[in-house]
């Protein structure tokens, strides 16, 4: 073997899987190191919502518009057993009279753990469970400042929506 295959990080062993509850602290401790801000009441207010979602999930299927909470979008990525990063998205319906959409409200991927194939995983994964739901459009949001998830969002096929965001600044 040449030293330059020597060199070569191996790739890693890739797993995807719906969100259990005790990933729930390594998702904190992720989303702390991509963002540099701790979040943990937050997180488990919000994933609560996925996990208890989970014992509703037939009474969901049965209307698959039900609730935009679908416990297949709470997704992990696991490389040895050691969650490195998630996704979370949701599936909206006629907010600005727009039909079902599907959302990605949430993505990181640990820093030690970029650039291997991770964040295009979790996105193909949901990607393709919201065309299984029949869903034509899918959307999330983005700083602008935030140049890597931009590019990131943007070599997926991502564009420009059909939406301006307008904010307002509120006097406290």
């Amino acid at each position: 073997m040449s030293a330059r295959h020597a060199r070569r990080k191996k790739a890693p062993v890739i797993t995807i899987r719906r969100l259990r509850a005790d990933d729930i602290d390594a998702i904190i401790e992720i989303d702390a190191k991509a963002i540099g801000e701790a979040k943990p009441d937050y997180w488990r207010r919000k994933l609560a919502l996925y996990l208890a979602e989970q014992d509703l999930e037939a009474i969901a299927a049965a209307n698959q518009f039900l609730s935009g909470i679908d416990p297949q979008l709470a997704r992990v990525a696991e490389v040895n057993g050691r969650v490195v990063g998630f996704m979370i998205g949701e599936i909206r319906s006629w907010e600005f009279r727009q039909p079902p959409t599907g959302w990605i409200t949430a993505m990181a991927v640990h820093p030690d753990y970029r650039r291997q194939g991770i964040g295009r995983r979790l996105l193909a994964e949901v990607l393709d469970y919201f065309r299984e739901k029949g869903i034509e459009n899918v959307r999330t949001m983005v700083e602008w400042s935030d140049g890597e998830v931009l590019s990131f969002f943007t070599a997926m096929g991502f564009d420009r929506g059909p939406f301006i965001e307008l904010e307002k600044k509120l006097n406290l």
